[in-house]
Formats: structure tokens, C-alpha cells, sequence
């Protein structure tokens, strides 16, 4: 959560691991971009993000002749995402911390003759921290919902359209961030979630 006025700038990259599906599908994706923030308040901050994923679902229901891997690939999209988060509780010495969020991410791209996809999420979050000098380890739980229209092709023709959904909504995660600078500027956040599947971001951020 950014003090009032406070503006953030950072790169940040992940996986995420073959996350259940229903349908008995997985889907896997990595992505990389560039995200910014700006605190309104000293409790409320707001984020955006522009990058790339790669996208790949692993559905045995869709049958290719010229290929037997159970793998559809959907290449790589364009990926942006919303965020706004909310401080609920603070302590006194500011050492504890409790807050809320709520993200967007929508990864899409049209490949004109091959596989198409468009995933969209949202993602319910609250979680609790407690900073330890410059470092500030969190634990929260996640409610996300994905709705993944999807078009599988071979030699240009089509296959199977559909929608794949997430098969459980609910997950944890666990993350850190650490700061570095004398003026505590540097931002390096490590961030893990089982959500279905195995999820792991990285960032480095500056705040200004």
C-alpha cells in the first residue's frame, strides 16, 4: 500500500503451473511486464500493468491428427491488468498490517490461422504482514475466477471452440518484500500461490 501521492514503477515476471481447469484440462502460462501504482490515499492505492504470457492448455479431449500431444498451444498475448488495494487495519508502530485487494487480468491476442485465446480473471485477495526491520513476509488467502474463451486450429482449420473455467477458486499464497536504499526505495517482492496449480512471481520495484 503506497503513502498518499506516492507513485511506484517495476518489473515483474511469473509462472504459473498447471492450474486445474474443469473439463480435466491445465493451463499454463508465463508472463513478464511492467506495472506502475499511485497512492490516493494513505489506504488505497490503485495499478496497471502491461505485458506478454504465453498461454498453453494441456486438454486430451481435443484430438489432432497430425499431432498426439494432448498440448495446445496459444502463443504469445498480450497481457494487462487493474488492481486496486485497500489498507483495512494498521497497528500503531506499524510493524502489522492487514489489507484487501481486487485485480483484473485479461491475456489475449488474435493469431490469425492458429490457436486463439482470451483469458479472463478476477482475483479476491486479503492478506496479513508483519515487517521485520527491511523485510516484510505476508500470508493471505485468494479467490479467483478465470473464464478462457478458446479456439484449438490444425493447418488453419478449426477444430474445437469453447470456454474453459477454474476448477477451484480458492488458494493461499505466501511472499515477501524486501527493501533496499537508504531510502528504502528498492522493492524486491517474492510471491508464491497454489490456486489449483502452482503460481510464482517476482518483481523489483522503485517508489517515488
Amino acid at each position: 500500500i503506497l503513502k498518499k501521492g506516492e507513485w511506484v514503477m517495476g518489473l515483474g515476471g511469473g509462472s504459473l503451473v498447471k492450474r486445474e481447469m474443469k473439463g480435466n484440462a491445465e493451463a499454463t502460462a508465463v508472463s513478464v511486464g511492467h506495472y506502475r501504482g499511485y497512492g490516493l490515499t494513505d489506504r488505497l492505492s490503485l495499478y496497471g500493468k502491461i505485458g506478454v504470457a504465453s498461454l498453453e492448455v494441456e486438454d486430451a479431449i481435443i484430438k489432432k491428427t497430425s499431432d498426439p500431444s494432448a498440448t495446445n498451444d496459444f502463443g504469445v498475448n498480450v497481457l494487462s491488468s487493474g488492481q486496486v488495494k485497500y489498507k483495512i487495519f494498521e497497528n500503531a508502530n506499524q510493524t502489522w498490517e492487514w489489507d484487501g485487494s481486487l485485480q483484473y487480468v485479461d491475456i489475449r491476442k488474435r493469431h490469425k490461422g492458429k490457436n486463439e485465446g482470451r483469458w479472463h480473471e478476477w482475483a479476491f485477495a486479503t492478506s496479513v504482514a508483519r515487517a521485520f526491520g527491511r523485510v516484510k513476509p505476508y500470508l493471505g488467502i485468494k479467490y479467483s475466477v478465470v473464464n478462457f474463451r478458446f479456439k484449438v486450429r490444425e493447418n488453419g482449420v478449426l477444430l474445437q471452440q469453447g470456454e474453459y473455467k477454474e476448477d477451484g477458486p480458492v488458494g493461499v499464497f505466501v511472499g515477501s518484500d524486501a527493501y533496499f536504499g537508504e531510502e528504502e526505495d528498492i522493492i524486491l517482492n517474492i510471491e508464491t500461490a497454489y490456486v489449483n496449480g502452482a503460481d510464482v512471481n517476482v518483481a523489483i520495484a522503485y517508489t517515488f
